[in-house]
C-alpha cells in the first residue's frame, strides 16, 4: 500500500507542477507531507486522505471533478455533488475507493438530467 501510495504521491505531485496556478505548491508540499506520513507508517490525517481523493478524481478526464465534492472522516468518503451519467457516478465511486486509506464510500452524487437528454433552460420572456 506504501509504494501505491507513494506513486499516486508522485504522480500528483508531477500533475501539480504541470500547472501554472498558484494552488500548485500547495499541492505540492502536501504531498510531501502526505509521503513523510506514509514512510513513517502514519495513518493519513483526514484532509492529506481529502486531497488524495480529490486528485486521484481530478485525474479522470472523464469527470468534472470541480462539482464533486469529497468529505472525510476516519477514511469513510462521502461524495456529493452532479455528474452527467450514472456511469460517470459509478466511476466516481470506483476511483475513491481504490485509494489506499479510504474505507467506505458513501456515494450521494445525482445525475443531471438534462445532460442526458441535452436539454437547457429555456428564459421566458
Amino acid at each position: 500500500m506504501k509504494t501505491a501510495l507513494l506513486y499516486f504521491s508522485a504522480a500528483l505531485a508531477l500533475f501539480a507542477c504541470s500547472r501554472e496556478e498558484p494552488v500548485a505548491q500547495t499541492r505540492i508540499d502536501e504531498t510531501k507531507q502526505v509521503e513523510k506520513a506514509a514512510d513513517a507508517g502514519k495513518p493519513l490525517s483526514d484532509s492529506g486522505l481529502t486531497q488524495i481523493v480529490k486528485s486521484a478524481l481530478q485525474s479522470e478526464s472523464s469527470l468534472n471533478a470541480q462539482k464533486i465534492d469529497v468529505e472525510n472522516r476516519d477514511g469513510n468518503v462521502t461524495l456529493h455533488g452532479i455528474v452527467d451519467s450514472d456511469e460517470q457516478r459509478e466511476k466516481a465511486a470506483r476511483i475513491v475507493g481504490s485509494v489506499g486509506g479510504v474505507r467506505n464510500v458513501v456515494n450521494n452524487l445525482t445525475i443531471d438530467p438534462s445532460a442526458s437528454t441535452g436539454a437547457t433552460a429555456q428564459r421566458k420572456d
